[in-house]
Parts: C-alpha cells; sequence; structure tokens
C-alpha cells in the first residue's frame, strides 16, 4: 500500500512511540509510508521514511495568541496544515490515509485530503476531552487564568469539530474500550470503530533478570496532582512493611515539577527516608531501568469525571514486557485493572492491606532469587506489543483500502 499518514508532532522524550512503531512496521513489511505532522521537537530517532515537518506556529506569545483567536473563529490551523499537506503530495497518488490524533487536530485535513484522493481515511484517537471533563484545560497548551474563561467555549467547539470529523471517517480506532464505546455513541456505529491499545515495544522491554542489591520500586516519566494520580495507598504501607530505607527503596526518574509533588507528599505521609530522586532519564535508558527494578510502579487513581476515564498508560505496558511485577495505585477500577487482572501483571490496589501483602510477597521472592519476574500470562502479553498492535492496524488498512478499489 502507498499511506500517507497525518500526525500531531513527535514531541520528546518518547517521540510518540505508538506511530513510530507503525510506520517502522508498515515500512518493514514493505509498504511505502510518508508522514506529514506538526513541527515539534528536533526529530533525534532514526526512521527509514520520509517525515515532512509544518510549522504552524512560528513561536512567542503574540502568535500563539493570534492563531488561537483565528481558530476559534474557522478552524485556522487545519486550514495551513492542510494548505502544505497539500503542497507536499501534489501529483502522488496514495491508497489510503492514516491520521492520529491527541485531541482534534490534524482530524479535517485527513479526510479533506482522503476526499480530494478518493480513497479511504482512518482515524486513531489517542485521547478524548470526555475522559476527563473535569480537567479540559489539559488539553490547551496555555493554562493561563485569563484563558479560563474561553476555555469552555473552546473545548465544546474542538467536540463539536471533532465529532463531524469522526462521522466522515471510514474506520476509527481507539485506545480503551471506555474510548471504544464513547465513539459509538457518537458516530451512531455508523463507522466501524476498534480498540488498540497502547503497547509495548517487544524488541526493547524484555524480560532480563538482573541482580539488585536493593529491594527498588522504581517510577519513571511524569507525576499529575491528585485528582488524577494517588500514591497515598504505597505511601501508607511503606512503613507497614517494617523494611528500612537500606533494605527498600522507591525510585523516582522524574521531572523537577513532580519531584517537588512527591516530596511534598511524602513528608507529609512520613516517608521520606524510602524515597530516592534520580531526575529524568532518556527514553533509551527506560527498558533497563525496568529490568533491574524489584517492581514497578503505575500510579493512577479510580476512575471517574475528575480523574479520568479508559487511561491505559503507556508504563503499565512497558512493565508487561519486561515482566516485573506491576503495583498500580491508587486502582482505576476500569480499563487498566482489568488488563493488569487478565494478564496476571501484578496488583491494582484498592487497600493499604492488599499494597502490604504484595510487597512483602515480592520482597520475599528477591531476598531468594536477588530478582523479580512476574508470572504473566503469555497469551496475553503478546496481544499487547506494539507490533501486534501495529499488525492490527496494517489489516484494517488493507481491508479499507480493498474495500475503496472494490467500490470503484
Amino acid at each position: 500500500m502507498r499511506i500517507l499518514i497525518l500526525s500531531d508532532g513527535f514531541s520528546a522524550p518518547a517521540y510518540k512511540p505508538r506511530l513510530r512503531v507503525l510506520c517502522d512496521y508498515l515500512y518493514q513489511k514493505g509498504h511505502s509510508v510518508e508522514v506529514v505532522c506538526e513541527q515539534a521537537d528536533p526529530l533525534t530517532f532514526a526512521h527509514d521514511y520520509p517525515i515532512q515537518e509544518v510549522a504552524v506556529y512560528k513561536g512567542g506569545f503574540a502568535d500563539w495568541a493570534v492563531k488561537n483567536a483565528l481558530n476559534m473563529v474557522f478552524e485556522w490551523k487545519e486550514q495551513a496544515f492542510e494548505r502544505q499537506v497539500r503542497k507536499w503530495i501534489n501529483g502522488k497518488t496514495y491508497d489510503i490515509v492514516f491520521c492520529t490524533s491527541f485531541h482534534t487536530f490534524p482530524l479535517r485535513t485527513a479526510n479533506n485530503i482522503a476526499a480530494h484522493l478518493h480513497v479511504p481515511c482512518v482515524l486513531d484517537l489517542r485521547d478524548m476531552v470526555e475522559q476527563a471533563p473535569a480537567n479540559h484545560m489539559l488539553y490547551l497548551k496555555h493554562h493561563a487564568a485569563w484563558f479560563k474563561p474561553f476555555a469552555n467555549l473552546y473545548t465544546r467547539l474542538n467536540i463539536c469539530r471533532r465529532n463531524r470529523e469522526l462521522k466522515r471517517a471510514n474506520a476509527i480506532t481507539a485506545v480503551s474500550p471506555w474510548h471504544t464505546d464513547l465513539v459509538k455513541k457518537i458516530t451512531g456505529n455508523s463507522v466501524p470503530v476498534y480498540t488498540i491499545y497502547n503497547g509495548y515495544d517487544k524488541d526493547l522491554f524484555v524480560p532480563k533478570e538482573k541482580h539488585s542489591p536493593l529491594f527498588r520500586i522504581v517510577y519513571t516519566g511524569r507525576v499529575f496532582p491528585a485528582p488524577q494520580q494517588d500514591p497515598t495507598l504505597l505511601f501508607q504501607a511503606l512503613p507497614l512493611l517494617h523494611l528500612t530505607p537500606e533494605q527498600v527503596v522507591v525510585e523516582w526518574y522524574i521531572d523537577p515539577k513532580s519531584e517537588a509533588l512527591i516530596r511534598s507528599l511524602a513528608q507529609e505521609t512520613g516517608v521520606e527516608p524510602w524515597m530516592q530522586y534520580k531526575g529524568m532519564v532518556r527514553h533509551d535508558d527506560i527498558p533497563s531501568l525496568l529490568q533491574e527494578a524489584s517492581v514497578c510502579l503505575v500510579l493512577t487513581n479510580t476512575a471517574n469525571d475528575e480523574s479520568g476515564h479508559g487511561k491505559m498508560t503507556t508504563k503499565f505496558f512497558e512493565a508487561l514486557g519486561v515482566e516485573k511485577p506491576v503495583l498500580c495505585v491508587t486502582s482505576d477500577e476500569e480499563c487498566l485493572a482489568d488488563v493488569i487482572q487478565d494478564t496476571h501483571a501484578g496488583l491494582s490496589a484498592t487497600s493499604v492491606e492488599q499494597v502490604v501483602d504484595f510487597l512483602q510477597d515480592k520482597y520475599a521472592e528477591w531476598q531468594e532469587k536477588g530478582f523479580t519476574r512476574q508470572a504473566v500470562n503469555p497469551d496475553k502479553k503478546c496481544l499487547f506489543s506494539r507490533q501486534n498492535q501495529a499488525a492490527q492496524w496494517e489489516r484494517l488498512l488493507q481491508e479499507q483500502a480493498d474495500h475503496f478499489k472494490h467500490l470503484r
């Protein structure tokens, strides 16, 4: 297939692994892949397919404010992006358009380009504002207080625009059953919708039995304040283990803002001696950190309109890939908890007692072996590799392209 892929920008540090693995997979399978995206951070990852970046914003607050004001009146950003895409693809032919989006951009461009080329369009939604309606400011790049009065209007406009584009698509994928169900309600089942989870790169996140002199509970990435994430159950459990900071530590590979948040919470609960702050690390270093961990920590909270719904964090899938015990606190009691249970990946905790029992069990295993290894369900685990998910997309794209050719 000749596949045109449209996307928002590749942002550091992860650079959209969901999209990158898909592109690598399709290229290796012999398909022609071309990507056009918004310009974001410098591209430091290797890629064998062309990536054309479009600088939508020139920099500076004035440029941002003017263009977003225009965006509220008419879809300026989509129009500017679409003009550049049309220039890039002029004279070229494709079999299908694939688009992945954090919120709404560039869904309209994808549908318009597909219609222009007379080919099908498949949309992928990585997030939806409805998953956390009480926190819709998270979906706006500018969080200043003066902007809040406009946020509701801006969000409502974007939802209406997004819903219009979803109904125009030929097929849609989303990251969790919760998201899939919502999309079906929006489209009225007029468009086929599929769940394709986030996952782990099976070439990078592989099990290795690495001995560690300490029992290490490891967290990597950003930490969000309550109600989005709540580490309280872990902090309450630590003193009840009756283990010193020389025996067990919680290692945080996080940014300064996240560190300040965790320090404050740890001090409030009296567990600061067990905390170690390591700073952010390159995404390439994460596999080895997780392989050396005794327990991989995943932070969530009980799913609701404030904390969010359908959150399937990549941190969990990467821990699943290296087969380390996952401690998820506090359980979302929703999609993530279901997958943790189905894969036998660890504990999605709802009580302090559960956390204590889990950590005591894993500590005993570490004492005996010098490392831990989670007995995950291999048949379930393989379903969540990014390569498996890329194969799902390949089948879907091929079906859509073949169906369109048949209609012609």
